[in-house]
Order: structure tokens, then sequence, then C-alpha cells
């Protein structure tokens, strides 16, 4: 059995709970919070520990869903990203670590990852998050032009 939402439903559902969450918590959802506190582990748990169980419970959730609905698969995709740059199993593994590793990095950095920024701090009405988005949206942009360019008009 498979459910397909309208996105519109989907968004409205989204967009509804990060305030409500806010409202009746008083803290603010993200992720890349929750990795932070994973890799602190080793330090005494303080009063952020609750990321961790919600940064825990995104995969476990879906791994959950999925076998509830008889189409669970664990596999990993990383073929595209090894054809696309011509390099075998472990040197993508590596890549693939890195550039999480620097993603993870640079969402600590700017405050927030392109998800916080986008849902929970629009949602939130933060002007600051707004802003990013629209860079986020038009560096996207610019990349996707960019790659079809220098594709030869083939995405």
């Amino acid at each position: 059995m498979t459910l397909d939402w309208p996105f519109w439903i989907a968004g409205a559902c989204i967009g509804g709970f990060v305030p409500l969450f806010a409202l009746v918590s008083g803290k603010v959802l993200g992720i890349s919070s929750g990795y932070s506190e994973l890799c602190a582990l080793a330090k005494p748990a303080g009063p952020e520990r609750w990321k961790l169980w919600f940064a825990l419970g995104l995969p476990l959730g879906g791994l959950a869903a999925s076998a509830l609905a008889g189409t669970h698969e664990l596999a990993t995709k990383a073929e595209p990203v090894s054809s696309a740059l011509g390099l075998g199993d472990v040197a993508t593994l590596v890549v693939l670590l890195v550039g999480g590793a620097l993603i993870g990095h640079g969402a600590r950095t700017a405050g927030g990852c392109t998800s916080g920024h986008s849902i929970v701090g629009i949602a939130l009405g933060a002007k600051s998050s707004l802003v990013a988005t629209l860079g986020f949206m038009a560096g996207g942009f610019a990349a996707t032009w960019a790659w079809v360019a220098l594709a030869g008009g083939a995405a």
C-alpha cells in the first residue's frame, strides 16, 4: 500500500506543526543540532538531549513506517555519484563522508541547515531565514543553469 499526499497538504502540515511545536514546547525544531548532540554523547546529558532523540527518531520512524507498509528496503544509492565522478566504491564513500562533514560544518556555522532556515525560520517569522532561503534558491538556480550549460543543454 502506498499513500501519496499532495504536496500542499504535506507542506501545510509541516508548516503548521513548526509554530505549534514552538508554542507548546518552547523549543525550536531542528535537525542539524541533533547530530551535534550525537557527537557529544561522551559528555554528561544536557538540556538539549531531546534533539538527539529527534535526530535518531527520523530514520527509525521512516524505517518503521516502511516496514509496516511492507515496502521495507534498506539500500544505498551511491551509484549515480560513483559513475558521475568515475570513482570506485571506497573513493565514492570517502567523497560522500567528506561532503557530509562539510555540509554539517556549514550548517552549524550558518546557524542552521537549509531546511531549518526555510521551514522553521520562515514559519517562525525570522527575516534572516527568508534572506537565507532566497540565497539558497538563487544558488540552486545558478548551479542548475551552469550544470545544464556545461552538459550541453541536457539536465
